[in-house]
Parts: structure tokens; C-alpha cells; sequence
């Protein structure tokens, strides 16, 4: 079916934000069109968004998530973003519980209000580099303790290290734990810049202190990011994460149209 203005949604966790399309009925964009989602996710010539989702049926879930980073192309699990998604999922199904598939395999979600949390794939250890743990919570993420995040260049120094690490890239993280207390910025890949929120960064941090600190069992860490706080939740055995979740509030921000031949 060929429409001339795409309908979407718009949500945020903790300024993390994103486009939704509800792929439930009919497919009616060609997701590989990059360059067009690029531009709709631009945020001075289209809508504005770190990514853009497309939630479609799946036989055996309740969803499946498919996700873009903000350059228009296909990338892996987005913690965040699925949060968003199963928000409004669950709205649109009236559920409180979820199961979805992505990128990276099957998840489960539970929503209250506008609090929702996802159980995210276990974690199996952690790779030393010459540039710091490299974790993978769903996407690569590559760990920089500094003194304090917020005066860290995450732009130039993030941009620097995403290409120097390797040619695919990780997203890198600044990270501070101060008694406990744990901050984070972070640059992620594919949208080239800062974030204000990452959740799979979030969820490697919380795993990478863990294991530093030699705490094992059932852990709870709250983390603090410029667009407000998640909590990561998990079971350690060693350096294996089982019961890893991340929660945290996903509100929805606005529903609107964009033209499929946006004026140039």
C-alpha cells in the first residue's frame, strides 16, 4: 500500500529517543532506504532521533523490534529503544508483560505506567583491550574510567576512539564510580555522537564494576546518565551475568506524520 505521509510515534527513556513505526498491520516503508530515514531522524531537517524502530508481528511473540541508528542503517540491540518499543507495544495489546525478539535473540518485558524493564541477554566476560574492557550487553561497549563524565569532550574523544578501536567500532563509554555512586556519558556509533541515555552502556558499566569490585550474586546498581537514572539488576557467578534487566521510566512523547517526499 503506497501512502504519502508516514505515520509514526515518538518516545524517549531518559532522553534516549526514538521513532516508532507500527509495522503490525502492513509493512509501508522499505526499511533499507537509509538515506530516508537518515533525514528522518535528522534533527534540523526531519523529525529528530538518536533511532528509529519498527515494531512488527512475529508467530511465537508478542512483537519483534527491528532497529536503525540515527544514520539509517541496521544495528544491534538497542536497550533503550526497547524499552520504548515494548511501552508501546504493551499499550497497544493493553499487556503488562511482553515477549519480543530483536536483534540479539528473545527478551521479556514488564511495564508499569511509564516504568518498564527488559530483561536483557546474559553476559559471559570481557574482553581486555589496549583501550579498555570491551563488554558485550547487546552491542559492543568499550569501558574509559575518567575522574567525571560530564567534563569529558565525549564528542572528540568518543568520535576518536570508535575508529582507532576497529573498523567496525564500539560504542565507548566514560564512566566514574565514586563510592558507589556511578555516572556515565556516552558515544555511540551510528549516531556519531553523544547520547543523553544508553542502555546497553548503562548495562555493561553496571557488569564491568561488578566484576572489578569482586561482588557476586544478586546485584542492584542504579546509574546515572545525563537524561536520568536506570537501574541494572543481575546475577553474577564468576564474570557470567544471568537475570541481567534494565529498568527505567519510557514515555511517549508524540504521534505525528512525515511526508515520504519531504521537501528539499
Amino acid at each position: 500500500m503506497k501512502i504519502e505521509n508516514l505515520p509514526f510515534e515518538k518516545f524517549q527513556g531518559t532522553g534516549n529517543d526514538f521513532i516508532i513505526l507500527d509495522f503490525f498491520e502492513f509493512e509501508f516503508l522499505d526499511l533499507h532506504q537509509h538515506e530516508f530515514i537518515e533525514r528522518m531522524c535528522d534533527r534540523r531537517f526531519g523529525i529528530g532521533a538518536d533511532g528509529l524502530i519498527a515494531v512488527c508481528k512475529e508467530d511465537g511473540y508478542d512483537f519483534r523490534m527491528k532497529y536503525l541508528n540515527s544514520d539509517g542503517r541496521f544495528s544491534t540491540f538497542c536497550g533503550n529503544g526497547s524499552r520504548c518499543a515494548s511501552s508501546y507495544v504493551a499499550q497497544k495489546l493493553n499487556l503488562k508483560t511482553l515477549n519480543f525478539i530483536a536483534a540479539d535473540g528473545p527478551h521479556s518485558a514488564w511495564i508499569k505506567d511509564n516504568f518498564v524493564s527488559v530483561k536483557m541477554q546474559d553476559i559471559q566476560n570481557y574482553e581486555q583491550t589496549p583501550f579498555g574492557p570491551l563488554i558485550q550487553s547487546g552491542s559492543p561497549h568499550l569501558i574509559r574510567e575518567v575522574p567525571n563524565p560530564s567534563m569529558v569532550d565525549v564528542f572528540t574523544q568518543g568520535k576518536k576512539l570508535r575508529y582507532d578501536f576497529s573498523t567496525e567500532g564500539a560504542n565507548i563509554n566514560f564512566v566514574s564510580n565514586n563510592n558507589g555512586f556511578i555516572q556515565i556519558a556516552t558515544y555511540e556509533r551510528g549516531v556519531e555522537d553523544k547520547t543523553l541515555s544508553c542502555g546497553t552502556g548503562i548495562t555493561a558499566s553496571a557488569y564491568f564494576y561488578a566484576v572489578k569490585n569482586g561482588v557476586q550474586g544478586d546485584i542492584v546498581q542504579t546509574i546515572e546518565s545525563e537524561g536520568g537514572t536506570l537501574t541494572v539488576s543481575l546475577h553474577l557467578e564468576g564474570k557470567i551475568a544471568t537475570n541481567v534487566i534494565l529498568s527505567g521510566p519510557a514515555e511517549w512523547v508524540y504521534s505525528g506524520f512525515y511526508p515520504m517526499n519531504p521537501i528539499r
